[in-house]
Formats: structure tokens, sequence, C-alpha cells
């Protein structure tokens, strides 16, 4: 989906001499209020186009909003043509043709949306398209996700399944297509870094190693969900189910075969094994040598926290969080020193005993003193689900997988037992796997409750332009999810609460050495040896293990910064409401400020927040 914006349908052609005409009759011309709710309505069904594998996952019914059903594709990667911007210029840009302050609150926020996405599509230049690597990575990648992404596929009739199967048989070719990208990047001096092609090499390498086997989870789940299916018969069931097998077997692995066996002759090719700020390109028209992988990596954070401001002040910001939570480490080494059983208890304490089904429904019961409850018609139905084995070592350590925006019972969200499991020793040297029960506490708000699941069904459950409902802002989404992880802290009760404040100062301290680190590497430029003297003035390390961030940091730019950066800045607002309002501050009516603004770019949501305070 990330070059989703540069499919334009045939029919969108057709609209281009109505809009010249916008174009060319002037900017000024403004079109009626009352024309903007089927404005944005074709922007919807534009954005959707005929992206069938999206709109699987974004509808239960795709009819209801108005769209057809569409041959099967997969998301392919491409330099950014002029053309393509031009066009989304035009169309999208009558937006500014519509008088601001005459739309309703919600069509301002829609309003909003649309702007900002034109600006961000606008500040960046077509090079930039070779720095972006989405399609091929060792976690975040495309071809990481897929096979869940498959797994999940919906089926809601015949032709649903069909379209999985075109799916499978689509991936040889795609997945050709991303080695062919990498390889025109790296002609034009945007490689991709060794490290990063040997761990995409080693996902692939784990994957087939576990496709040939007949118990693989791509066969069984699969083959399950088939045999549930009431519109099939018993017959097609069976033809579907050795279909499946066949296609598991045959051009899925194929398509994973070819990453492992011709991404590995570009080693050796890429220019920059360091941040996006040792990327240069030269100016045509006046030989000068410009910072490109810098100016991308200021375009990509001002995205990713949904604040236009420079990396320069964004830095200022983080260092002057670090400074704060420095001071605060002082302390806690004074009571550690005055206190010989403070960290002795701090590694005893677990904050949480249950399995995370049993925790996840305590966090749905008792989060409502201080969030708004969810308004539903029906009961909600939520599954933890487990990474299988094949995935688990190039898999996040736990996911909310986004229900379809019409889907009002069901939900899901998916738990790594490779990062939820934690070996234990017995008094005899027995060695067994348990619950990180203290790292589950805070990724089963964050996922679940309050987190990205229920801040999800609120939304979706709000009546709202559908847009919103699809263009959403990822800063907002997991900046929430990490504010309330760390807000849970509030709800323990029996727990001593110097303990309680150690534990949310780590979170902290680490939010803001992470954040710091990533603009040190991508927008500073720093070296592995300079990442690791920063981390050592905070963290006993190794250049090993500096290493290992490092390269992490480098393959992913600004993914921390969606978590943390846009944290801090909800922490901020959290602050200045509370200590306005003082005893007056209701965390329930705040929190529903938040979440009734919905996913916006979280400066629009700081506005209006603190306006609806009179702030």
């Amino acid at each position: 989906m990330k070059n989703l914006w540069y499919k334009v349908k045939y029919a969108f052609l057709t609209t281009l001499a109505l809009v010249l005409v916008f174009v060319v009759a002037g900017c000024n011309i403004k079109i009626p209020k009352e024309n903007f709710d089927n404005f944005t309505n074709n922007i919807f069904k534009t954005i959707i186009g005929n992206d069938e594998f999206t709109s699987n996952f974004l509808f239960n019914d795709p009819t209801a909003f108005g769209l057809e059903r569409y041959e099967s594709s997969l998301p392919t990667p491409g330099k950014t043509q002029a053309l393509g911007v031009l066009i989304i210029n035009l169309y999208f840009g009558q937006v500014k043709n519509f008088d601001y302050d005459e739309l309703n609150e919600d069509q301002q926020m829609t309003y909003d949306v649309i702007v900002d996405l034109l600006d961000n599509i606008n500040a960046k230049t077509s090079e930039m398209s070779y720095l972006s690597n989405n399609y091929l990575g060792s976690y975040l990648g495309y071809q990481a996700q897929l096979p869940l992404l498959l797994v999940e596929y919906h089926f809601k009739d015949k032709l649903d399944v069909d379209n999985y199967f075109k799916y499978l048989d689509l991936v040889p070719e795609t997945f050709k297509k991303y080695v062919d990208f990498e390889i025109e990047k790296a002609d034009n001096g945007y490689g991709m870094p060794d490290f990063v092609i040997d761990k995409v090499v080693e996902q692939c390498v784990n994957f087939i190693g576990k496709a040939s086997e007949e118990d693989h989870f791509m066969i069984k789940v699969v083959n399950d969900k088939i045999d549930k299916l009431e519109f099939l018969s018993e017959e097609e069931k069976e033809t579907y189910k050795e279909l499946n097998k066949e296609k598991v077997k045959g051009p899925l692995i194929e398509g994973y075969a070819y990453v492992r066996d011709h991404l590995p002759l570009l080693k050796g090719k890429a220019t920059n094994n360091m941040g996006l700020a040792h990327y240069y390109t030269t100016n045509e028209d006046t030989n000068e040598k410009i910072n490109i992988g810098q100016k991308y990596y200021e375009l990509s954070f001002q995205k990713a926290v949904g604040y236009n401001i420079s990396v320069e002040e964004a830095i200022a910001y983080v260092e002057s969080k670090l400074n704060t939570y420095t001071k605060e480490l002082e302390t806690f080494r004074k009571l550690a020193k005055d206190d010989s059983t403070f960290l002795t208890r701090v590694s005893e304490t677990k904050f949480m005993s249950q399995t995370p089904e049993e925790q996840l429904a305590l966090y749905q019961r008792i989060i409502y003193s201080d969030f708004p409850t969810l308004n539903l018609e029906n009961d909600l139905n939520v599954e933890i689900k487990y990474i299988d084995k094949a995935m688990e070592e190039n898999f996040s350590p736990a996911a909310y997988m986004t229900s379809p925006i019409d889907e009002f019972k069901n939900e899901y969200i998916y738990l790594n037992n490779k990062s939820i499991l934690i070996d234990q020793e017995d008094s005899e040297g027995n060695v067994t796997k348990v619950y990180d029960y203290n790292y589950l506490f805070t990724t089963l708000a964050h996922e679940g409750y309050p987190g990205h699941l229920y801040q999800n069904v609120y939304f979706k459950n709000k009546q709202t332009n559908v847009l919103r409902k699809v263009l959403k802002s990822s800063g907002y989404m997991e900046g929430w999810a990490t504010y309330v992880e760390n807000y849970m802290y509030n709800f323990l009760e029996g727990f001593d609460q110097d303990i309680i404040d150690y534990y949310l100062f780590q979170e902290n301290y680490q939010a803001a050495i992470y954040s710091r680190l990533d603009m040190g590497i991508h927008y500073n430029g720093w070296t592995l040896e300079e990442t690791y003297d920063y981390l050592s003035k905070y963290y006993n390390v190794t250049l090993e293990s500096t290493k290992s961030i490092y390269e992490r940091l480098i393959e992913v730019p600004n993914n921390c910064q969606y978590y943390y950066f846009t944290y801090f800045k909800l922490c901020d607002m959290y602050d200045k409401v509370k200590t306005a309002l003082g005893n007056k501050f209701d965390p329930v009516e705040y929190h529903k400020r938040i979440l009734d603004c919905g996913p916006l770019p979280l400066r629009f949501v700081e506005k209006r927040v603190l306006a609806s305070y009179g702030l």
C-alpha cells in the first residue's frame, strides 16, 4: 500500500479536464460547502481505487461504501513520477477551494488530513523514493508481513477464496519487482546495506525451511478456515484445501526463494552503511552538493510525529527531556544507596500473574474510571493468537490486527512467544519457559485496552467522514498506545510507589535515549563509534550490543519516533491540561476529547484539545 498514492485509475484521469478549469481559472474560486462531503467521498474511492487486497481488510462489505470488486494485485514499488504528483495535486488540491471556516468540525478535520497529505507529497523529491525500504526488510518489510496478512485474509465469499490463491500466484513476480527495485536503487547510489540484505535473506530462509512441512501454519490455518465456510460444498472444500498446499509449496515459496537467491547479488554495492545523513545528491543546475538523506529524514520525521518542526528543534526538545530523566536517575541511585533492598525488590516485582487472556479481560473491566466507555451494540469478542514458529524470528513482539471499519464484533491480537517468554532456572538448574509478566503488562495495554484495539473500536463506532477512517496518522496511533501503556501504571494497587515510579522512569529514560539516537544517526550522521560513545554515557554497553541497536535504527528510520516522540507530546498535553484545571480535571473527559479527534496528525489534535479547554 506504500505506493497507493501513485496508482492513478483511468477513471481518475477523466476528471482532469474539470480540475484544470479550476486551476486555470484561478485558485480563489470557492466551492460551496455543500459539495464537501461528495468531494471527500470521491477522494475516498480514488484512494482505495482498485486495491482489492486493502479493501478486504478495511471492509466487511465494500459495496456498502460504494466500492466495486477488482482483480487481485499486490503492492509494488517504483520511483515517484512527476505526472502522478501533478494529478494528485490537481484533484486533491481542490480541497483548498473550500472555505475552511464554513465547514463543520468533522469536515475541518478531514480538510486538515487531506492538506497534510498533499504537503507531505509535495515536499519530497522523486529521488527520495530510493530512500524508502518498506518492501524488503528484516521485520517490517512487506515480505516479512505477507504470510500473516494472507492467513488473515477474509473469506467472506467465494471470490475472496479465489483471490487468495491469485495472491499466492502473484508472489513470484511481485517479489521479483522488489528485487529489481533494489537493483535500481543500488545503481543510483542508494543500495541496501549488506547487513540488511543478510537479515532479509535469513527471514526468507527461515520461512522456506518451514514451508515444506505438512503442518505448516499457512496450510493448517487456511485449510481450517476453508473447512468452516458454509458457502462451499464439501467437494469444493477438498479441492481448495489441496490447492492451498500446492500454492504454498509452489509459487509462494518460489517468491521467497527468488529473494533468497538474488538479493545477495547486491552485497557490496551499497554506497552507505550508515544513517540517512550520509546520502548526498547534486543539483544539476548549480552543481551544488545537497544532503538529500538529511532532508528526507526531516520530512519523514515530521510526517511520523505529526508536527511541522525542524529536527534541530526536536533534538533540543528530546534533550530537555533527557536532562530531566538524568536528574531522576540520580534520585533513584540515592534511593538504592540508602535502601540496599530496593534493586532486589525491583527485580522481584511482577505487575501481573495471570495469563495474557485473563489480563486483557481485566483491562476491559477497569479502564473506564479514566477512559470513556465503548458504546457497542454487540459484545466484543477479543481473541489472542500466537505467531507461528516459522515467523517468530522475524516478526514484531506483538501486533493488533486492525479490524474492518464495519466489523463490530471480533477483534484479534497477536503475540510472539519469542518475545513474551523468558527462561527461568530452578534451584536444580532446570530451565523452563515462563511469561515475562512485566513486559506483558504494558504490551497488552499497548495492543489491547486502552491501546490500539480500544482506540480503533472507539473511533470506528463514531459517526465521522469515512475518509478519516482510512487516512490515519500512525504517529497518533502509536503515540496513543505508548501513552496508555505507561498510563496503566496508575491502575496498580498494592505495590510500592517507588518501584512503580522506577519502572515508569525506565520507560521514559529509554524512550528519550532512543529518540535521540535515531536523530543522531540519521540527521547528525553518527557513526557506530559515535553512537557507542553516546550510548555509553547512559548504559553499560559493548560495541557489539551497540552495533545491533545501530543497525536496527538504520534499517527503519523514524520507526521509534512514531512511539516515543509522540508519547512525550501526549504527556506534555496531559500535564498542561491537568495543571490548568487542577481539581476540576476529569481524565475520562480529557481522553474522550483526544479519542473524538481520531487519528489526526498530533499537531491538529493538540490544537483542538487545548482550545476546547481555553488553553
